[in-house]
């Protein structure tokens, strides 16, 4: 039989088998090796492509880019350099009403367009000088804002165009430019802020805000201030009574925060309706100003609860109460503060979520670190607001029997009857069981009293009638509560059981009551001319007469 084995063609198949399998294990290996590659050299050519336009041209006004170029028109109106902002401004090609008006001009007008129509988002401008790539416009053309005219929404355009030394920068187009007349007329002012305009210097301003809108503000909040604090001293006296406690706080309130807070309103509504610039608007979506004046009136508005229930907890004899208003308001006003600062850092541009992160790893630490005092201070809140107990109650919790002394912030202090202090923390009293003799509206009078054998059924019934006249008739028993019974026979004497509820609260008023009627029960029995069984036993002896 021939061995196929060894004959050339089943050699060469054996090769070709193992150079195939070679070919899948190297592509097995190299082949993510090989994309990794591909992705590293493209970003590569990226980058290299981002450094050569950045080392490309640079203009001497940094109109290479987009952003360079806004950036620097706004630079210049707000110094109110219109005539060097006019070399942003393509004025190519423009329709013949446009080329009436000098650069300076329209320089001036566009200012003017863009402060009171268009929202500035720097960030939104390219910082490339190939500008938006992905914006499905031409990339000579990038888009620079949205405003809205009478004609519907409009929007301006930055445009690639011819420099010196066959170099191309960025303008402001000019078809957008060909808009500035139109749209300058459309958001002019009414005939009275024309009018202050007039009379004011044009190129005098602070923050690329003109004199003539701070003059406007300035005279709003100096008319607006006094009326807001007239209404807000009025309602002050209507919420609360002149001489009561809580009215200087309510007047502190409403003419002082809150005034300060709506003329900021006023003034800024009014400032952001006559136009603002880059710098002032930055400044205005930071509401620095406004955020502060917002935690003052929650301040005061916290301090100005804290009090009201104060002066309740007073009213309802629970003096003590008030205790935890302070470190409750406290508590509450430093979240407001820590809500506020993280809402201004936001509009500042802050991302927030990093610190957020930060204070949610640090509360859980600190929370685990302190989780007994806040259980107490819980407790305590437990205790202030379900009232199972409070300061003077006559209480007992587990073997301590006493008064309560004071409830603090951690700890409840009773004085026991043998004149010693136990701290009892507020966890323990808010989660277990403790019962408040205070809290009764009567005081029940439970004797037992034993009387000999001895005692006939005369005087039994002449003793629990007696006891129970005299009970009604004190002034201090529940009458109806009455109840005197011969219950048992025990094993040395005959048991009467008396049940007197007595009309008090008072523990030493209760005491006073009960010897009085100790007292009298004794004289009743003396009348009866019975007698009370002692504790040993009593031997009766009787003579058997002689048969």
């Amino acid at each position: 039989m021939p061995d196929f084995r060894n004959s050339p063609s089943m050699n060469l198949l054996i090769t070709r088998r193992y150079l195939l399998q070679c070919l899948m294990v190297f592509g097995l290996f190299f082949a993510p090796a090989s994309q990794a590659l591909q992705e590293q050299t493209g970003e590569a050519a990226t980058l290299a492509q981002d450094v050569a336009e950045e080392a490309a041209f640079k203009d001497n006004l940094g109109r290479d880019t987009p952003r360079g170029s806004f950036v620097g028109f706004l630079q210049l109106t707000e110094q109110f350099d219109y005539s060097a902002a006019a070399k942003f401004l393509d004025r190519r090609n423009l329709p013949r009403a446009t080329r009436e008006f000098s650069g300076e001009e329209l320089a001036r007008q566009l200012d003017f367009v863009i402060k009171r129509g268009m929202k500035i988002d720097i960030e939104l401008l390219s910082k490339k000088p190939s500008g938006q790539v992905v914006d499905g416009l031409p990339d000579y053309r990038d888009e620079l804002g949205h405003l809205v005219s009478r004609d519907g929404e409009q929007i301006l355009y930055m445009q690639k165009v011819p420099g010196a030394d066959d170099n191309h920068i960025w303008k402001i187009s000019n078809a957008s430019v060909a808009l500035i007349p139109e749209l300058y007329d459309h958001f002019s002012y009414p005939q009275w802020v024309e009018t202050i305009r007039e009379y004011l210097p044009a190129d005098i301003g602070f923050a690329g805000v003109e004199l003539f809108k701070w003059i406007i503000v300035l005279g709003a909040a100096l008319l607006s201030a006094p009326a807001l604090w007239l209404i807000g001293y009025g309602l002050s006296r209507l919420i609360s009574k002149p001489g009561s406690p809580l009215h200087l706080a309510t007047r502190k309130l409403f003419t002082r925060p809150l005034v300060l807070l709506i003329v900021m309103i006023i003034t800024g509504s009014l400032l952001r309706a006559l136009g603002l610039g880059a710098t002032a608007q930055l400044f205005m979506e930071a509401r620095t100003l406004i955020t502060v004046v917002v935690v003052w009136t929650l301040f005061s508005l916290i301090d100005l609860a804290r009090a009201s229930r104060a002066e309740k907890f007073i009213a309802q004899g629970r003096s003590d109460a008030h205790i935890l208003g302070r470190p409750m308001a406290n508590a509450v006003k430093l979240l407001t503060l820590i809500a506020a600062v993280l809402i201004w850092l936001n509009n500042t541009g802050v991302n927030i979520s990093t610190l957020l992160a930060g204070l949610g790893v640090g509360g859980i630490a600190l929370a685990l670190a302190l989780q007994k005092p806040i259980e107490d201070l819980l407790g305590a809140v437990s205790i202030y607001s379900q009232q199972p107990i409070k300061t003077g109650d006559l209480c007992k919790y587990g073997t301590v029997f006493g008064n309560v002394e004071e409830i603090g912030l951690r700890t409840t202090r009773i004085r026991t009857l043998s004149n010693t202090l136990v701290s009892v923390p507020n966890c323990l009293i808010a989660h277990g069981a403790i019962e408040n003799f205070s809290a009764r509206e009567t005081m029940l009078y439970h004797p037992e009293l034993p009387l000999r054998y001895d005692t006939s059924t005369q005087q039994m019934e002449t003793i629990i009638d007696a006891i129970g006249q005299t009970a009604r008739d004190h002034d201090s028993v529940v009458t109806k509560t009455v109840r005197i019974r011969f219950t048992e026979f025990s094993e040395n004497s005959m048991i009467i059981k008396a049940r007197i509820y007595v009309d008090t609260s008072d523990f030493s008023t209760y005491l006073q009551v009960v010897t009085e009627l100790n007292m009298a029960i004794m004289k009743i029995v003396e009348d009866a001319g019975a007698h009370f069984a002692q504790g040993a036993k009593t031997i009766m002896l009787e003579q058997t007469p002689v048969l």
